[in-house]
């Protein structure tokens, strides 16, 4: 409910620009699949959508895996304002019940401490601009937090990767277990090569031939990922003035990218005891923060982290403030991006701040990769509940 009324209040204070803009990329791929045809042929897209009376920004048009567009094919068969509503009202009952069940990895819910962490999530930036643009995140983030309560997590990591590549990196939870947690890797990792065998169908070769595409340098606003923000500071875009002009993007984004893979994998290794949850959560931020051309709205799986600091936060409320500005500068990004048109415009230098959304994203990660590296004492019951439910899980 706090979601919905902070969209409602977006779309009183900015307007109905970009309204469920996401989703007619989805219901537009559905229908040229219904036909037989293409989803990732942009010029047949916009055609469906134009057609239908959806004017939307479709840029690079429906980038996703096909097996969602599949999913989205009953839709397709109603009109789009109606199928936007349905996916709408679906998106927020996923909100509710992952909400819900993140709260209940807290220790000592009580009603206070529940009302305040649903209104935070529902606040998060991340699930109002999905909710917004109509994107398949809250869907997704559903999917997440089961698998982050141990529970059947290789099919739910499976399912969610397969509907947006990013949270593939929640694998790396499973692989660096000791011993590795073959179940999950079992499960998952062939129910996602089944998924992704979608795209031996119709239009399925022109998505895995736009590797180049996901790869290269992305300026566009709502970039959040490591892309993203060198590609802002090495190249000029539609808003911002580069600062490092002929920065080699490519090339820092690889190195980087594959620096912080390392220290996840590190960290992953010498954690003590290897929790789950903490384990996944990092991993599943390794996803967000480094898959190419990330928007700020895939940082919704970031809720997983900020339920498992909290979890053992053991006093140490400097940990807390640390959380408290990593949400703060996403908060920030999400008002950047409103004002982008003007405030990115004075100076190059300004450049600097299109990316806050991910030095917010980055803090949460150092904290999560902390709390796993020095656990205290945990917050959690003490009567092996959740141990069970991982065991159940696998």
């Amino acid at each position: 409910m706090v979601a919905l009324l902070r969209v409602v209040y977006s779309f009183a204070t900015i307007g109905m620009s970009g309204q469920l803009n996401d989703f007619y990329d989805y219901w537009a791929a559905g229908v040229l699949l219904n036909r037989g045809e293409n989803p990732y042929d942009v010029a047949a897209l916009t055609a469906v959508q134009r057609a239908a009376g959806v004017h939307v920004e479709t840029g690079s048009g429906y980038s996703y895996p096909l097996f969602f567009a599949h999913l989205i094919r009953p839709l397709a068969l109603l009109p789009p304002v109606t199928a936007a509503a349905i996916f709408s009202i679906l998106s927020l009952v996923a909100l509710a019940f992952a909400i819900a069940i993140l709260l209940r990895s807290l220790p000592q819910l009580g009603w206070p401490l529940a009302i305040t962490g649903g209104v935070v999530a529902g606040l998060f930036p991340p699930v109002i601009g999905s909710l917004y643009f109509g994107q398949a995140n809250l869907i997704v983030l559903l999917l997440l937090a089961v698998a982050y309560r141990a529970a059947i997590p290789g099919l739910m990591l499976g399912i969610a990767s397969a509907i947006k590549l990013y949270p593939v990196g929640g694998f790396l939870a499973a692989l660096t277990a000791r011993p590795p947690r073959w179940r999950v890797l079992a499960t998952g990792i062939p129910l996602l090569g089944g998924l992704l065998l979608f795209q031996l169908g119709s239009g399925g070769g022109s998505f895995s031939e736009r590797g180049g595409y996901f790869l290269g340098p992305d300026t566009y606003w709502s970039n959040e990922s490591i892309n993203g923000w060198l590609s802002r500071l090495g190249i000029d875009s539609t808003w911002t003035h580069a600062p490092l002009s002929g920065l080699p993007v490519e090339a820092a984004m690889l190195t980087l990218v594959l620096l912080l893979t390392l220290a996840t994998v590190v960290v992953l290794l010498v954690a003590p005891g290897h929790p789950w949850d903490g384990a996944f959560a990092l991993s599943l931020w390794l996803g967000v923060v480094c898959a190419p051309k990330n928007s700020l709205w895939n940082f919704t799986p970031l809720l997983l982290a900020v339920a498992f600091v909290y979890t053992r936060l053991n006093g140490r409320w400097w940990l807390l403030g640390l959380g408290v500005a990593g949400w703060l500068l996403i908060e920030l990004q999400a008002q950047l991006d409103g004002a982008r048109a003007t405030v990115y415009q004075a100076s190059p230098g300004l450049a600097w701040l299109s990316a806050v959304g991910l030095y917010g994203g980055l803090i949460l990660g150092g904290v999560t990769a902390y709390v796993l590296l020095r656990p205290g004492s945990s917050n959690r019951p003490a009567d092996g509940h959740a141990d069970r439910e991982l065991d159940v899980g696998q």
